[in-house]
Order: structure tokens, then C-alpha cells, then sequence
């Protein structure tokens, strides 16, 4: 049960409106567990291994002359590069309004990989947004559309979806501002379509209801909740502290999960 939640600041400045537990967000990375958690019950489903080769689902990526897997994907070990970076070097806007597929062909364009797959750990948001494609077309589903069937419903999970459309209205959320020069802020909403490595909306209060399924299992049961801890491992056989979208770690010497 939850003992404290409580709002801060304003969702809207314009028209001066408070911050709740009822206040849908952009969670940013927070939506990876969801991404990671698709792919788990694709696992589960049998319709997919995590040792399949990435290609097979995402055959518009060069031939790298080595094996990147599902799993390497999950764990940001594939060695492919992150599309912010790409955006970057190429001199376009972090702000313009891309869709998942200018990430595919962005990376489609890389003829080198950063490092032989899983010979490192290298946070790559292209890794996720390619595991979206790879859910879209192994269930022919949408990632909001197969995340909403398999998570978000059965949770009774209202207001979360995967914002693959900018253009959609979302009554009550949050504004994004950042400062502006000379004080102040100014409106900071992105305008693009990309899901994935991001793109979750919802709410404090559908989190903790998301938090509850670690302890009860009602999606995916058991296996979900054991597949979603699995760290990534290295060729070198060295473990990594990122697991499905999540971190795992200690603090004071008790198991933490973030």
C-alpha cells in the first residue's frame, strides 16, 4: 500500500497548474523495463530467443561480419552506436520530429559497430528503439499496442501508454520547460515519434502499480519477474550491473533494484 505520495511544482505553467500523483509524465529511460518486459513475454510466448541474431527481424542493418543478438540488444552490449550521437555528427536538431523509422535508418547507414558485440558495455538508445521494430514485427502489434494488451491492461494501468504520436492530447500532463537565458523557462516539449528507449507516459500512481507486479507476478508470473533481474554478461565472462531495463546493484549491503 502506498504511505506517502505527493505532487511538487506546477505541470503547466501557463495556467498555473499543480504537479499530482495523478500527473502523467514522459518517463524517459523509466520506459526501457517496459521495452526489456515486452521482449521477455515475447521470450516467454516462444516467439522469440534471446539469442536470435538481430538481423532476422531488422534485416536493414549492414552486415557487421558478427552475430548481434536480442539479448545484447537488452543488456547495450550489440556494440551499434546511440542515434543521439548520430543526430549530432550529422548536424541535424536533437529536437526535430523523428519517427522509429529514421532511427532504423540511421543505424541502417553505420558500417561499423563501436566494439565486437558483447565484447563491452555501451548504453545505446538504438539498441532499444530496434527491439520496439522487433516486437512490432514479430506480433504484428504496435509497441504501445502489444505493451497495453500485455501489461498495461491487466494492471488496470489507465493512463500508461508507449506516446508514439506527438501530435495526441493527453488531459492533465505535465509540461516539459528547461531554463531560459535570463531567467525564467521556456517550453521544452519534444516533437518526435520515437518509442522504445523512451517515449512511456503515465503516472506516479500506475507506477506503484507497475512496482506491485515485482511482487505478484499478475504479468508474466514468476519467470517475468526472474528474467527481468538477469544481468548482462560479457564474452569476458564479467556480469554487468544492467539487467531488463534495470539497474542491479547493493545499498549497505542489502540487494537493490532501480
Amino acid at each position: 500500500r502506498v504511505l506517502f505520495a505527493k505532487g511538487y511544482g506546477s505541470s503547466n505553467i501557463e495556467y498555473g497548474v499543480p504537479i499530482t500523483p495523478r500527473t502523467p509524465f514522459i518517463m524517459g529511460s523509466v520506459s526501457k523495463q517496459f521495452t526489456a518486459a515486452a521482449i521477455a513475454l515475447l521470450v516467454q510466448d516462444g516467439r522469440i530467443r534471446l539469442d536470435d541474431d538481430v538481423h532476422k527481424y531488422v534485416p536493414e542493418l549492414p552486415d557487421y561480419g558478427k552475430k548481434i543478438t536480442i539479448d545484447q540488444l537488452v543488456h547495450h552490449t550489440s556494440g551499434l552506436r546511440d542515434f543521439w550521437s548520430l543526430v549530432d555528427a550529422s548536424g541535424m536538431r536533437p529536437d526535430d520530429g523523428y519517427t522509429v523509422a529514421d532511427v532504423v535508418k540511421l543505424a541502417s547507414r553505420q558500417r561499423h559497430l563501436n566494439f565486437d558485440p558483447g565484447a563491452e558495455y555501451n548504453y545505446s538508445n538504438t539498441g532499444y528503439v530496434l527491439l520496439g521494430v522487433i516486437v512490432q514485427r514479430v506480433s504484428g502489434k504496435s509497441l504501445r499496442e502489444f505493451a497495453a494488451e500485455r501489461i498495461f491492461q491487466p494492471l488496470g494501468m489507465t493512463v500508461s501508454h508507449f506516446h508514439d504520436d506527438h501530435n495526441q492530447p493527453v488531459p492533465g500532463r505535465a509540461i516539459a520547460y528547461s531554463p531560459a537565458n535570463g531567467g525564467g523557462w521556456k517550453i521544452n516539449v519534444w516533437n518526435n515519434d520515437i518509442v522504445g528507449q523512451g517515449g512511456l507516459m503515465t503516472t506516479l500512481e500506475e507506477l506503484q502499480k507497475w512496482d506491485e507486479n515485482f511482487y505478484t507476478g499478475v504479468v508474466g508470473g514468476r519467470a517475468l519477474l526472474s528474467r527481468q533481474l538477469e544481468r548482462g554478461v560479457l564474452n569476458d565472462g564479467k556480469q554487468i550491473t544492467y539487467a531488463f531495463g534495470l539497474e542491479i546493484g547493493e545499498y549497505r549491503g542489502l540487494p537493490m533494484v532501480e
